[in-house]
């Protein structure tokens, strides 16, 4: 993937707070980087109901874009020898089985951060498999959740805390991303709007009840586009966040086929047109976000908006601002995963 440099050096002249009326999105943070330097960024339009203006430090519920930065955190302690991504998750776990199909008690890491697990996206324990483990593709919000509490059984440490200490400290002072809401993210975060642009969801506390309480490494991450896309660059620069380059490839090699072309690697979306293209997408109530990345250059464009509409916009944009040449594969994916 390449962005396009004359599109970019007309980054301030795009009409996109006409394309976001046009869209419904009401508010958006994007940041391009081409290069390892930021060429573009914006944070635009409203982030919530009374008209307040979304700014530099708006939060957003970033939903399944947490998957890519705990899966960083899961390699980190693959690097120290804690755990291994070939190791069954059933016994270091312990307690009640998720699942009473004898093939739980195979399901590894690796099947987990690559969606082999079999395991639902989210359903009641004991829940069935879907599949035996490693033989199919079926995206699991479950999965992450089960491989969240076993790294927090064997640090003995709450995911938050993990993510603190192994992946936001790598961040300038300026930014305060989290993993679990607190009166802190309250105050800057905003509300969430449906496809027609009106206030779908107000958060005003932790989610402590129903699937994946937070903190939870399938959906509870509260950032912006500044945020991530400054965490992708130190990922793929090897700066700071996963300097042993053997496990970065193995991150970001197909693992598992889904459908659309689309292959699945260890936390990260890929697809088989383009071997270097890198790509995840969130989608909670009341907001959407994508990140998409060169594995080689770094170059990369990330987006949060506050809206159940804000994937059109977002393929509108890239479709303007880079050469990719399997967004309508990759949009279909989107549309069936979840």
């Amino acid at each position: 993937m390449k962005l396009r440099q004359e599109k970019l050096a007309q980054f301030d002249f795009l009409p996109l707070e006409a394309w976001m009326a046009e869209e419904h999105v009401p508010g958006m943070s994007m940041v391009a980087v081409r290069n390892l330097a930021k060429e573009g960024a914006c944070s635009l339009g409203i982030r919530n109901g009374q008209g307040d203006p979304v700014t530099f430090d708006t939060l957003y519920e970033c939903a399944s874009l947490t998957k890519v930065f705990f899966a960083m955190l899961v390699m980190r302690f693959v690097d120290r020898g804690l755990l291994s991504l070939d190791t069954p998750l059933a016994p270091l776990l312990g307690g009640d089985p998720w699942s009473l199909s004898p093939a739980f008690q195979k399901i590894t890491a690796r099947h987990v951060l690559c969606h082999a697990s079999g395991l639902p996206n989210w359903a009641p324990k004991p829940m069935d498999l879907l599949f035996e483990p490693g033989t199919a593709f079926s995206y699991s919000g479950e999965g992450y959740d089960l491989l969240q509490r076993v790294l927090e059984k064997l640090t003995g440490k709450t995911l938050d805390m993990l993510m603190n200490e192994e992946i936001f400290s790598f961040l300038p002072f300026i930014y305060h991303p989290s993993v679990v809401w607190t009166e802190a993210v309250g105050q800057v975060i905003s509300e969430g709007f449906d496809t027609d642009g009106n206030v779908c969801k107000v958060r005003n506390a932790r989610r402590t009840t129903g699937n994946g309480p937070e903190p939870n490494a399938a959906w509870s991450l509260y950032a912006n586009a500044e945020i991530i896309a400054y965490l992708l660059r130190e990922w793929i620069c090897a700066s700071s966040i996963l300097r042993n380059r053997t496990l970065f490839d193995e991150m970001t090699r197909p693992q598992n086929p889904a459908s659309h072309g689309v292959r699945w690697g260890l936390g990260i979306g890929l697809h088989e047109s383009d071997p270097d293209l890198l790509w995840h997408w969130g989608d909670n109530r009341g907001f959407q976000s994508f990140l998409i990345a060169d594995r080689r250059t770094g170059d990369s464009i990330v987006t949060c908006t506050n809206s159940d509409a804000g994937l059109h916009l977002v393929f509108r944009m890239l479709r303007i601002l880079t050469d990719c040449a399997c967004l309508d594969s990759i949009e279909a994916f989107i549309r069936e995963a979840e």
